[in-house]
């Protein structure tokens, strides 16, 4: 009975002592995983290799999230499950999605120490198809829940609903500003759908009619670049003039503004520009603002010594043209040994690519589901943040503009369109 007694001890105390033993090299490997390291299991099969003789190794986690759901995703030539999270070891990845019907997508990346998590959220582009229109025009704009287009030929404007169905003609010389607003090239008006007239727009603080030849809609204000002014009822709260304006920045002489998106309300930084004369853009670079001007971009700072000084970053660009703010991240486009480039600058990262044309001087931008859309008089591009290659959809055509992810052009005598945001359907 004693003996049988003890040799229950004994099994029961080896029992724990494998349990605390496996308890602790969990407690290790858990400690190191989240580190970022693994067991080294190549070390085991590899008695050559020195770089494979490591007892841990470090690994990062790849995340790709791709809508519509692809057919397949490819990492260095291995398959990987949409949205699955995995490990992989440090280094560089090539990454190619593909699915019937949609773009395909092909990115480079770098799993790092700095950086070990990539994330990525990719919402793919139908393969583009164009459909003609029931009318031809030259120029497009948003107007309410319609569209105002300048009919070719003609002299004046059609409001038309989203089939393109002609609901009110508007016949004048006028050039259209935004929202409801025409300008004669000094005079601004309003147009009235239910009179069919043009009226002065007054400014309810002085009464007089509001005078301006260049005239822009940002905000829902109208913005005068020649007197560096907001003008009209409802008039911003800022008082000095605006030497640099986008959609989301406005840059005066003392101060950076950001909208408030919430309450359309311009609150400023405590940045001043110092004594910049009349710079092209501003955009923010992670919390700094920069200023283009004289195709250098320079970040703004506390003190007011002139910048016309080189930028204190290297943009590895001959020459910048253009910058333009997408939430949070900065475009900027220019060239670099004759060959026009373009930088998407997130804070932290730089995302290059290189186009095939070489006037960067009619280049517009835009931001669709996560890609940048650049049009140019005659073609469309699509990019994707870290993509191997710029995707050019559109070639040889007359580009009007692009409006809610549609791009309209011309070709062969007809104004048609393409939805980038059209589903393929099976």
């Amino acid at each position: 009975m004693i003996p049988s007694y003890k040799e229950e001890i004994r099994i029961r105390k080896n029992k724990d002592r494998v349990f605390w033993f496996v308890v602790a090299v969990m407690t290790v490997f858990l400690y190191f995983f989240f580190q970022g390291y693994y067991p080294n299991y190549e070390r085991f099969f590899s008695k050559t290799d020195t770089s494979k003789q490591a007892f841990l190794k470090p690994f990062g986690i790849i995340d790709i999230h791709v809508f519509p759901s692809p057919d397949s995703i490819w990492i260095n030539n291995e398959y990987y499950n949409n949205n699955s999270k995995t490990i992989f070891d440090l280094g560089p990845y090539s990454v190619s999605i593909q699915k019937k019907g949609y773009l395909s997508v092909n990115f480079l990346l770098d799993i790092n120490r700095k950086n070990p998590f990539y994330t990525n959220v990719v919402n793919l582009f139908a393969l583009p198809k164009y459909s003609s229109l029931p009318v031809h025009f030259d120029q497009i704009f948003p107007y309410g829940d319609l569209s105002l287009i300048h009919t070719t030929g003609t002299g004046g404007f059609l409001l038309v609903d989203t089939n393109f169905d002609s609901i009110q003609k508007i016949q004048t010389t006028y050039s259209f500003v935004g929202w409801t607003y025409f300008t004669d090239g000094k005079n601004i008006f309003t147009y009235s759908r239910d009179t069919g007239k043009f009226l002065n727009a007054i400014d309810a603080k002085t009464g007089l009619p509001l005078q301006c030849d260049n005239v822009s809609y940002y905000g829902e204000k109208l913005f005068c670049h020649d007197t560096l002014h907001f003008i009209g009822p409802k008039t911003s709260d800022i008082s000095e003039n605006i030497i640099a304006i986008n959609e989301r920045v406005i840059m005066t002489s003392k101060y950076i503004y950001n909208q408030d998106t919430s309450n359309t309300n311009w609150k400023y930084f405590e940045y001043q520009t110092g004594t910049l004369s009349l710079p092209n853009a501003v955009v923010h670079i992670g919390k700094l603002p920069y200023a283009l001007e004289d195709w250098i971009l320079s970040p703004l700072d506390t003190t007011n010594a002139p910048l016309s000084v080189p930028s204190q970053r290297n943009w590895g660009m001959d020459s910048i043209d253009y910058a333009q703010e997408f939430d949070g991240e900065a475009v900027i486009l220019g060239k670099n040994l004759g060959k026009v480039q373009f930088q998407i600058l997130d804070g932290e990262k730089k995302h290059v690519g290189v186009f095939d044309f070489t006037d960067t001087k009619n280049v517009n931008i835009y931001k669709v589901n996560g890609a940048y859309v650049f049009t140019t008089p005659k073609a469309a591009y699509i990019s994707y943040k870290g993509a191997k290659e710029i995707i050019k959809i559109l070639d040889d055509v007359d580009v009007i503009r692009m409006m809610d992810a549609k791009i309209f052009f011309n070709k062969d005598g007809k104004s048609s369109v393409i939805d980038l945001l059209r589903k393929e359907t099976k």
